[in-house]
């Protein structure tokens, strides 16, 4: 990284990056959802190149300010403080370890999302009402202000409600999806702050996802087909197959994504042409799928030939699976 002059910076020292851990902390205290990425920083700055001691430093000197400042300034729950400084500390640390694969980053964002759902409902319910409710009364008020509006538009609005009530949950899981990019993101730009070599790294045109996420596709699918067969359980059905292929399809419209850049370089698409083409492919995905669509078929039939069943490491590139 260079300075305003155009000279290289210098890496920051341990009171420095003590200091940004200090701030990133403050910062999940303020704004939880941005939070990951100081707290990527602060950990690559000060336990990048440290051991147990650096990295319980930076655990206390993010966790500490997160919780002062959502105690005092109220301004987020402390719960959502300290897991967005987790966050950020688990992601920069698999980033900086280099032991971050797709499966991997699949499970955290999971895992994320589930703790994100679980704080979540447990704050509802000691409120005295629960997730659902809280969503459900939010749709009726938009139901009540369509009360004059054409029957067209209320039957489009009780299809999407429909949808709204299968999928909900899978809200939290993209705010776990977007918290996680970010951690990787700060725990990047630290490293290329201060100069650590992270080893050799896959390109994202190779990333690919394991097998194991299309057998959860299939059991999505399964769930679904569950709730059309079995009108007792419907509800839960179709709340848990849906949410699992809302989720999925962030992990497939990513693969998707890397199966386009992987075609737009070897076109050799650059430059404006090909962010012409990742804005149309980002739209056609918003409207019909279609990156989620190229990324199942990518994980079933191989459509950029890779070498699967073998992880490339600095230890040792024949290193299995």
């Amino acid at each position: 990284m260079l300075s305003g002059r155009g000279m290289p910076l210098e890496p920051l020292t341990f009171w420095k990056a003590l200091a940004w851990c200090v701030a990133a902390g403050a910062c999940a205290g303020l704004s939880p959802f941005i939070a990951p990425l100081f707290a990527g920083f602060g950990y690559a700055a000060l336990a990048g190149r440290g051991g147990m001691r650096e990295r319980a430093i930076c655990a206390i000197s993010l966790i500490v300010p997160a919780v002062a400042c959502a105690l005092f300034l109220r301004t987020a729950g402390v719960e959502d403080a300290v897991l967005s400084c987790i966050v950020g500390m688990v992601g920069a640390h698999l980033y900086l370890r280099n032991r971050l694969t797709p499966g991997i980053a699949c499970i955290c964002v999971a895992v994320i999302g589930l703790v994100l759902l679980a704080v979540s409902e447990l704050s509802a319910r000691m409120a005295g009402t629960s997730l659902a409710a809280l969503a459900a009364e939010v749709l009726d008020g938009y139901q009540q202000a369509l009360g004059s509006a054409s029957i067209e538009a209320r039957m489009v609005f009780d299809q999407l409600r429909t949808l709204f009530d299968a999928i909900w949950p899978t809200a939290f899981f993209i705010i776990a999806f977007a918290e996680f990019l970010l951690s990787l993101g700060g725990a990047l730009i630290g490293a290329l702050r201060q100069r650590i070599d992270a080893g050799e790294r896959v390109p994202f045109q190779q990333f690919d996802l394991p097998l194991w996420v299309v057998g959860l596709l299939i059991a999505g699918i399964v769930m679904l087909a569950l709730s059309a067969a079995l009108p007792a359980f419907a509800a839960a059905f179709m709340l848990a197959g849906g949410t699992l292929l809302g989720t999925l399809r962030l992990a497939f419209a990513t693969q998707g994504y890397a199966v386009l850049s992987w075609f737009a370089r070897k076109r050799g698409w650059r430059g404006l042409i090909g962010l012409v083409i990742t804005a149309f492919a980002l739209y056609l995905e918003l409207n019909m799928f279609v990156l989620t669509i190229v990324g199942v078929l990518d994980v079933w039939i191989n459509l950029r030939h890779l070498s699967r069943g073998v992880r490339v490491t600095v230890q040792d590139p024949s290193d299995k699976r």
